[in-house]
């Protein structure tokens, strides 16, 4: 895949004396479905579809409860199609930078580094479309307290790029 060279600028300012870029590229185009996926659609679908049923009977009713409905409708329909036109839209703003030294993503705006002596293991998922992914680690649950909740920590990852494959043993090859 071809790239404009200028996209990946970024990462000039952050190279430091003795480094080298060995590769560069960007995801390969395309909504990718995840595993989240299997149970986020049937989910979506469902809450959408019950979103609307319960706000065209409120409306029906008539009155101003009919209103409360709108929020959970604009829920259902991002979880439906938006998160894939929002993913859509970060892939196209994402770029890779792989040196003799670290691994460089940008992501939007924010600009991520790992150092590759530090890099903790890392495993490939290959996708459908020939692409694939590379993670380094594993998600990490981080909980804020009994009360207040957690999430789950994404590990660092060079997500749907072509030729994982060779990218992961290039990665392997630095580190030794």
């Amino acid at each position: 895949m071809t790239y404009d060279t200028s996209e990946f600028d970024f990462a000039r300012p952050l190279l430091v004396p003795g480094e080298s870029i060995l590769w560069k590229g960007k995801p390969c185009p395309g909504n990718i479905l995840t595993k989240q996926d299997v149970f986020l659609i049937p989910f979506s679908i469902f809450w959408c579809g019950f979103a609307f049923v319960w706000f065209f009977g409120a409306l029906a009713v008539g009155g101003f409860f009919a209103l409360f409905g709108i929020p959970f409708i604009a829920v259902g329909i991002y979880l439906v199609a938006g998160r894939f036109v929002v993913a859509a839209h970060l892939r196209k703003n994402t770029a890779y930078v792989i040196t003799n030294k670290k691994i460089i993503r940008k992501k939007g705006k924010s600009v991520d580094m790992i150092d590759i002596a530090t890099l903790p293991p890392m495993h490939t998922e290959l996708h459908k479309n020939g692409c694939g992914t590379i993670i380094f680690g594993e998600p990490v649950y981080q909980n804020y307290g009994r009360r207040t909740g957690g999430h789950v920590v994404q590990p660092f990852a060079l997500e749907n790029i072509e030729d994982a494959v060779r990218i992961q043993a290039l990665i392997a090859g630095i580190r030794q």
